[in-house]
């Protein structure tokens, strides 16, 4: 899959074409199979400016956290950018089940090796629990533990018993069920460590689903790409080293994405094909509503927007009245009600102005987030979150560690935005409706949102958005102006980086 020569195609002299020349975008050839370097001018430079982002931050200001804070976010971005490199020149040539065992197995090993850093080493001295941060954990184990005896048949006071205790709401009993019948098998033996190790697991697969997805859209050199961006992704690693629910939420999402993919693009369309996509999202709607619908909103998109060289008008019908039925038969009054509250909510703008002020108010608060909304969101929401290198706040240990995560998605945003907008002005987003439409879609909904800046809820998009970065890179790897361009953006990130810490510093009155 490539860009088309646009330029040449309509005569040099549409405002289109104009465009892609302007980006250096119209003469892009075929990309040749197996064909996968990152290339050195994104590897030395992004890690290079990374520690001239922290010295800058830490000199400017001081504040410095602990070592092993600083310790694990600049392991994170090497790990990722030579370990990366590293990877893509070792299985350049290896065939597609070798290179995915590799990345596989890679991606398995550093999670592992995370986690018993974490169970055996740093949560417990840090947080004072084996499973690392407290909030929200302390909340689904005992109700994990509680689902697991109703479903065992001990529990007298009956399912609805054991949600009133809990006040669950709808998109809250998936993580606890999902826990619930592991300890079916595995009883008391393990509350914490089994379920991380699967974590682990459920983790590195992720890597496989994306590779296929890429594959399918923009061909093998931008798949094996994506697979080890996500393989050695830091935030998707950080979260198997503790007992929140993302990894199993972004491992749901990876499924449900290559599933409902597959089966669009494949030739014989049935409800076989696409049952597993779908059950995978519907199960999204008890992990976090507002992702369930912007998974559904995604396929609807596809379903009316797709090219016919991609999706006939038969296949369409199909796959529209099996989504409906599947919505209309597994959506709940309960679930029903949280989606039109999602939707109303986000309409009025009320509960993230409210929740702004909260966390303008509250302790250790910063006193300038309640100026924030969705206009000062929008612009940079592909971007955020900066990282934090500075301790602004003494429980912020998740902000400090991840800083290189949030430093990796800061600077390959950039290769996102490019992407989709050369796939806008060229006319080829219609081939990728489905893909686009998911991620713009939960990024919309992230705008809206009371987590805008929170690298938490960014975490169901990440993959989407390495695939998106690893197509960016491999257009812009024989183009002079992309890197200078890239190299612009490398040094607007220390500003960035800056401007941020001071805001948080500022914020509580410490600068």
């Amino acid at each position: 899959m490539y860009i088309r020569n646009t330029y040449r195609m309509h005569g040099g002299g549409s405002w289109r074409a104009r465009m892609m020349h302007t980006f250096g975008m119209d003469t892009m050839m075929p990309l040749r199979k197996g064909e996968l370097t990152i290339p050195s001018w994104v590897v030395g430079k992004s890690v290079i400016f990374y520690f001239i982002a922290m010295i800058a931050c830490l000199g400017a200001f001081g504040y410095v956290p602990e070592t092993d804070f600083m310790v694990v976010s600049g392991l994170s971005v090497i790990l990722f950018f030579y370990g990366g490199a590293a990877m893509s020149r070792s299985y350049c040539h290896t065939r597609e089940k070798a290179f995915l065992r590799n990345v596989y197995l890679v991606g398995l090993i550093v999670r592992l090796i995370w986690l018993f850093y974490c169970y055996f080493i740093f949560n417990e001295p840090h947080f004072g629990a084996v499973y690392g941060e407290t909030a929200d954990v302390e909340w689904y184990l005992p109700f994990a533990k509680d689902i697991s005896l109703w479903l065992s048949g001990n529990y007298s006071g009956g399912f609805s018993h054991v949600l009133s205790v809990h006040s669950a709401a709808v998109d809250d009993i998936g993580y606890p069920m999902w826990l619930a019948i592991g300890y079916l098998f595995w009883g008391d033996y393990s509350d914490v460590f089994i379920p991380m190790l699967i974590k682990c697991f459920v983790s590195a697969y992720c890597a496989i689903c994306i590779y296929h997805v890429a594959k399918r859209h923009f061909g093998d050199g931008t798949a094996r790409m994506a697979a080890i961006f996500v393989c050695l992704n830091p935030n998707m690693i950080y979260w198997c080293g503790n007992m929140f629910k993302e990894s199993e939420m972004v491992f749901l999402c990876c499924v449900f994405v290559n599933e409902v993919d597959k089966a669009f693009s494949s030739n014989r369309f049935d409800f076989n094909a696409l049952w597993p996509g779908l059950l995978a999202g519907f199960s999204l709607f008890f992990f976090r509503a507002a992702l369930g619908i912007a998974a559904f909103v995604a396929v609807f998109a596809h379903i009316v927007m797709a090219s016919q060289r991609v999706m006939s008008a038969g296949k369409k019908i199909i796959a529209g009245v099996l989504v409906a039925i599947t919505l209309l038969v597994g959506m709940g009054d309960s679930l029903r009600t949280k989606t039109e509250k999602i939707f109303e909510s986000a309409q009025a703008g009320t509960d993230q102005k409210a929740n702004m002020e909260w966390r303008s108010e509250r302790e250790g608060g910063n006193a300038f987030a309640k100026y924030a909304s969705a206009a000062v969101f929008a612009p940079l929401i592909f971007t955020i979150p900066f990282p934090t290198f500075n301790v602004a706040y003494e429980r912020q240990i998740l902000q400090i560690q991840l800083g290189g995560g949030s430093y990796i998605k800061n600077i390959f945003s950039f290769f996102v935005i490019m992407v989709l907008f050369i796939l806008l002005i060229s006319g080829e987003w219609r081939r990728h409706v489905f893909i686009i439409a998911y991620t713009c879609g939960y990024i919309g909904v992230l705008v809206l949102s009371n987590f805008a800046q929170s690298g938490r809820f960014h975490m169901p998009i990440w993959p989407m958005l390495l695939l998106f970065a690893a197509y960016g890179i491999q257009l812009a790897k024989s183009k002079p102006r992309m890197r200078r361009l890239f190299m612009m953006v490398l040094a607007l990130e220390v500003v960035a980086c800056i401007a941020w810490n001071w805001f948080k510093l500022a914020g509580r009155g410490m600068v």
